[in-house]
């Protein structure tokens, strides 16, 4: 049984082979074809994907690197609808991964029984995640100051700077940075400022991420 409704490609990216067969095979058994199976996703940028795209993403979002990655290819996917399959994590990493752009979680020890209903609830327009990581969907109440710090971390500032524009010491910005972090669920300075602008955007729109 196909897919219904408006989606009209689905594409597969796995780096690893035994990942994309198993994907593909799930895929076709239900009698959905992937129209691209990819290794990188680079190759994207060959494929057609638009609004009526669905992209299949195998990456291990407790990673933080993988989640950058998928941050920058939901900015790049031109609207197109993202189910990401990764390994079991953690619920902060549930809420990572929606905030970079995912429109669904799967595990990839689930994937039989899950992967396929995941794609027609997305099809229709939902978000998925599994149900007992559902408390890690919430986003984070950061402080007011928290939220200062952030603003100025997205604008490449240092600790030592943050504390002179915010007249505080530089050891109660470390204090924040680190109360930061465990909120967001992230392990970098830059990892928490692109998850603070993809949560206020297009508020947070004036600030840019300095490499």
């Amino acid at each position: 049984m196909e897919l219904p409704g408006s989606l009209t490609r689905v594409l597969v990216i796995a780096a690893d082979g035994r990942e994309r067969t198993r994907l593909t095979g799930i895929l076709g058994r239900a009698g959905q074809r992937a129209d691209a199976v990819l290794a990188d996703r680079g190759a994207l940028d060959r494929q057609k994907v638009d609004e009526a795209t669905l992209l299949i993403v195998a990456c291990d979002v407790d990673r933080p690197a993988e989640v950058t990655g998928l941050r920058k290819l939901s900015r790049t996917a031109k609207g197109a609808a993202i189910v990401v399959v990764s390994p079991r994590v953690t619920a902060a990493a549930v809420r990572r991964t929606l905030d970079a752009g995912a429109d669904a979680l799967v595990f990839d020890s689930e994937l039989g029984q899950t992967l396929i209903p995941t794609l027609r609830a997305v099809e229709s327009g939902q978000s998925v995640v599994p149900r007992n990581m559902r408390a890690g969907v919430e986003r984070p109440a950061l402080s007011f100051r928290e939220r200062q710090v952030l603003a100025l971390v997205c604008e490449g500032r240092t600790n030592a700077e943050i504390a002179e524009a915010l007249f505080l010491a530089e050891s109660t910005i470390k204090s924040h940075m680190g109360s930061i972090f465990t909120k967001l669920g992230v392990h970098s300075r830059k990892e928490a400022g692109a998850v603070f602008l993809d949560l206020n955007r297009p508020a947070a729109a004036q600030f840019e991420m300095q490499a």
